[in-house]
């Protein structure tokens, strides 16, 4: 799905925040998940040495993607089904992704493959509190489809062979980012049903630093 010019990717960390957490400098970065590609830009603009990367199963999305960061490989395809070979990249950026998909956990799967052995992936998504690993369909269409605890990314990722290196909650850019949206009418690409459970949940947003352990 392109969300158009206006509202890109529902994340609502600017890059200043999000790519520290990565550590290191890169040398080969995915971004799982592209949309147009405006986190790869600044990728490409802090570490200009790395060679980029990106996936989006949108068409549209993917061609703004290469131009917005030409200097990427971009490539239309399934973030469950990664066209890389096993340990390609020592990072990788998964962010409003899996609030997408039917089958998040073979994502995760999927990113563990393509990850190097002490790489680290930076997963950020919708999420609300809950002691339970709990997530439920809130929309049949739209940005967002799915909405699951903070338990249940953890939970999902641990599955998948990750370590939790850190947590960042960030709520409070989320209820930022959620009043823009609101005042300039870009909260309909959530669809009818998403807006009213994200409420309801009082959803919030975080972001997992997490090492690739050893290959299961």
């Amino acid at each position: 799905m392109a969300y158009g010019d206006g509202m890109t990717k529902l994340s609502p960390c600017g890059s200043a925040l999000v790519l520290p957490m990565l550590g290191e400098p890169p040398r080969a970065l995915l971004d799982a998940g592209c949309g147009r590609g405006e986190r790869l830009r600044d990728c490409a603009a802090t570490w200009p040495d790395a060679a980029l990367f990106g996936v989006d199963c949108d068409g549209e999305n993917a061609a703004a993607a290469r131009q917005n960061c030409p200097g990427a490989e971009i490539v239309t395809g399934d973030v469950c089904a990664l066209p890389w070979p096993a340990e390609t990249f020592d990072a990788a950026l998964c962010e409003c992704t899996l609030s997408l998909l039917d089958n998040p956990e073979r994502c995760l799967a999927e990113l563990f493959r393509v990850l190097r052995p002490g790489g680290v992936l930076l997963l950020g998504d919708l999420c609300f509190e809950s002691p339970a690993a709990e997530r439920v369909r809130i929309s049949g269409e739209g940005a967002v489809r799915y909405l699951a605890s903070g338990a249940w990314h953890e939970a999902a990722a641990e599955e998948a062979g990750f370590r939790i290196m850190q947590y960042r909650d960030c709520r409070e850019e989320y209820i930022t980012m959620a009043a823009q949206m609101m005042f300039d009418g870009s909260a309909c690409c959530l669809g009818p049903d998403a807006f009213a459970a994200l409420r309801q949940r009082r959803a919030g947003y975080g972001i997992w630093s997490l090492e690739k352990g050893a290959v299961r």
